[in-house]
């Protein structure tokens, strides 16, 4: 092993990283099993920051060759870094009972701290902090590799666990998260937020009786606390301000229940509705996470009237403090997954409370008195985009898509998806990925759009949402309870929409926001009627 990594040691000292990765995958090419091309992929993941890689290769290295003092210390070293101080002392003692000279740690890049130096700055769970860090900053990708390397060190810390699985829901994948909360449920750890969250990545994966069976579960148990953060078991308090029927004054003053925005999205849409606001001479007052000034709150500067950090609040001194502002209209903001929000909306804070981004799966929510698109007074506070609407060149092949995740691929709407593909014999349908291209939903979306004879004419597409419906020739608003945003986004990049008028105010936002675009003439009241206007859009792409 020691001719082989010296000559690695001295690659990694350079920083030229592709030619260690090179060296050690050849080097497994010819010795399947080798222990210091293990080692040597280690180094090479750990100066990237890939610090599960090097966890992985470290073990499987120590798995291969027990005996080797080089490769306990090096993962003594590993799990100091990681604040696991049992294990680090446990490998620790390996290395010295191996044999561990200078000699040995000799093989090592100059940037892998010892043993004593990575003991001696210990902290606890130091990649939690980091990826809270990263999250804060709205790096999704950089918090996910840091919270699942402590998850990888740490696979029994609650707060770890818990951080990435909201780090899973705001990378848009609902099943990763669903299996880590669903660990929390069956050991009979989970709280109320853990069971709220839960149930909204089933709903998300399309399970809704699994995510009614959370709910009633959790509702039935006799944890109040966890009880009263759930949609369907909240319970109504005496109000704060009692509901006024009335319509909006001209210039109301808004309120926003923000603590647990869906992601960059959603604090867009927040944004938009700030900046159309001050525009029309109202004001809004948002009760967000963190300061004004953190990176993840950017797009709010300059255009909310009034921040308050309400991240470390209870419901009760939330619903004071909403009081306390004179609101004309209080919007909830996260719905399901802000249990801290439904238990403030218990006390009816505001004379008018509405849902808006994030609904909840149940309508029985004490306190909530509408949902944004059903009026009054929904229309008197649509923000208007700051944009032009632009026409993209249209090319050969129509490109109708869906930016929606399993859960809303509900019966009829793909009846109604394949009238239309089937009538425009050209047309591709491209639906955005929130875990579709996992394997397990691959061989559901085959099975389902196979049964209309339109699974060969789908795709799924990895992008950003704006770059999605900016692409597309015709966006398709599903049927069930969704927000209408993406409507609006659409609408402001060009792109024609259209939506079913549905049964329930929870069916109705697409249709709403379309309305008040001025643009009812592509909300359709039946399932045939909805294949016929989508139909009609794209024989004039023009």
């Amino acid at each position: 092993m020691a001719p082989f990594l010296t000559e690695a040691v001295a690659i990694a000292n350079s920083g030229d990283r592709d030619t260690l990765i090179a060296l050690a995958e050849g080097r497994l090419a010819a010795f399947p099993g080798d222990a210091g091309a293990l080692v040597a992929l280690a180094y090479a993941a750990f100066a990237s920051d890939q610090i599960v890689l090097a966890l992985d290769a470290l073990r499987e290295a120590l798995a291969i060759a027990p005996g080797s003092a080089l490769v306990a210390d090096t993962l003594a070293s590993l799990f100091a870094m990681a604040g696991e101080l049992p294990e680090a002392t446990y490998y620790a003692k390996l290395a010295v009972a191996n044999g561990l000279n200078e000699q040995t740690l000799a093989l090592r890049p100059a940037r892998w701290p010892d043993f004593a130096t990575a003991f001696a700055g210990v902290r606890e769970h130091p990649f939690l902090t980091r990826g809270l860090e990263a999250l804060a900053a709205g790096d999704l990708a950089g918090a996910l590799r840091l919270l699942e390397a402590q998850a990888a060190f740490s696979p029994n810390h609650g707060e770890t666990q818990r951080a990435l699985a909201d780090t899973l829901i705001a990378d848009g994948r609902p099943r990763a998260a669903a299996d880590i909360l669903s660990r929390f449920a069956a050991n009979d750890s989970a709280d109320g937020c853990d069971m709220a969250r839960l149930a909204r990545c089933l709903a998300d994966c399309g399970e809704w009786d699994a995510a009614r069976g959370v709910i009633g579960t959790a509702g039935a148990s006799a944890d109040e606390a966890a009880a009263k953060t759930l949609p369907a078991t909240v319970a109504a308090e005496a109000p704060l301000v009692e509901p006024d029927p009335s319509p909006l004054p001209e210039r109301p003053r808004i309120g926003v229940l923000a603590t647990a925005l869906g992601g960059p999205g959603d604090i867009e849409s927040v944004a938009t509705l700030a900046q159309g606001l001050r525009e029309t001479g109202a004001s809004l007052v948002v009760f967000g996470a963190g300061p004004l000034t953190a990176p993840h709150n950017r797009l709010l500067q300059g255009r909310v009237g009034r921040h308050i950090d309400a991240a470390e609040f209870d419901a009760f001194t939330l619903a004071h403090t909403v009081m306390t502002e004179g609101v004309d209209l209080l919007l909830d903001a996260g719905g399901i997954a802000a249990p801290l929000h439904l238990a403030t909306l218990a006390h009816h804070p505001a004379p008018r409370t509405a849902g808006w981004l994030n609904l909840p799966l149940d309508t029985g929510v004490a306190g909530l008195d509408r949902v944004l698109g059903a009026a009054p007074p929904a229309s008197g506070i649509i923000g208007r985009l700051d944009a032009s609407p632009r026409l993209l060149p249209a090319d050969d092949v129509p490109l109708i898509g869906a930016d929606i995740g399993a859960g809303a691929m509900h019966d009829d709407l793909l009846q109604a998806l394949a009238a239309i593909l089937r009538t425009v014999p050209d047309a591709r349908l491209l639906l955005r990925d929130h875990e579709l291209s996992h394997p397990d939903m691959v061989g559901t979306l085959i099975e389902r759009f196979g049964a209309l004879s339109i699974a060969d004419r789908i795709e799924i597409v990895d992008t950003d949402h704006v770059t999605f419906i900016a692409g597309l020739d015709l966006l398709l608003h599903p049927f069930v309870a969704e927000s209408g945003n993406d409507v609006v986004d659409a609408t402001a990049h060009g792109t024609p929409a259209i939506a079913l008028r549905g049964t329930s105010p929870w069916r109705r936002q697409g249709a709403n926001a379309l309305q008040a675009l001025g643009l009812g003439s592509r909300v359709a009241a039946t399932c045939d009627d909805y294949a016929a206007i989508g139909t009609g859009l794209l024989a004039d792409r023009s």
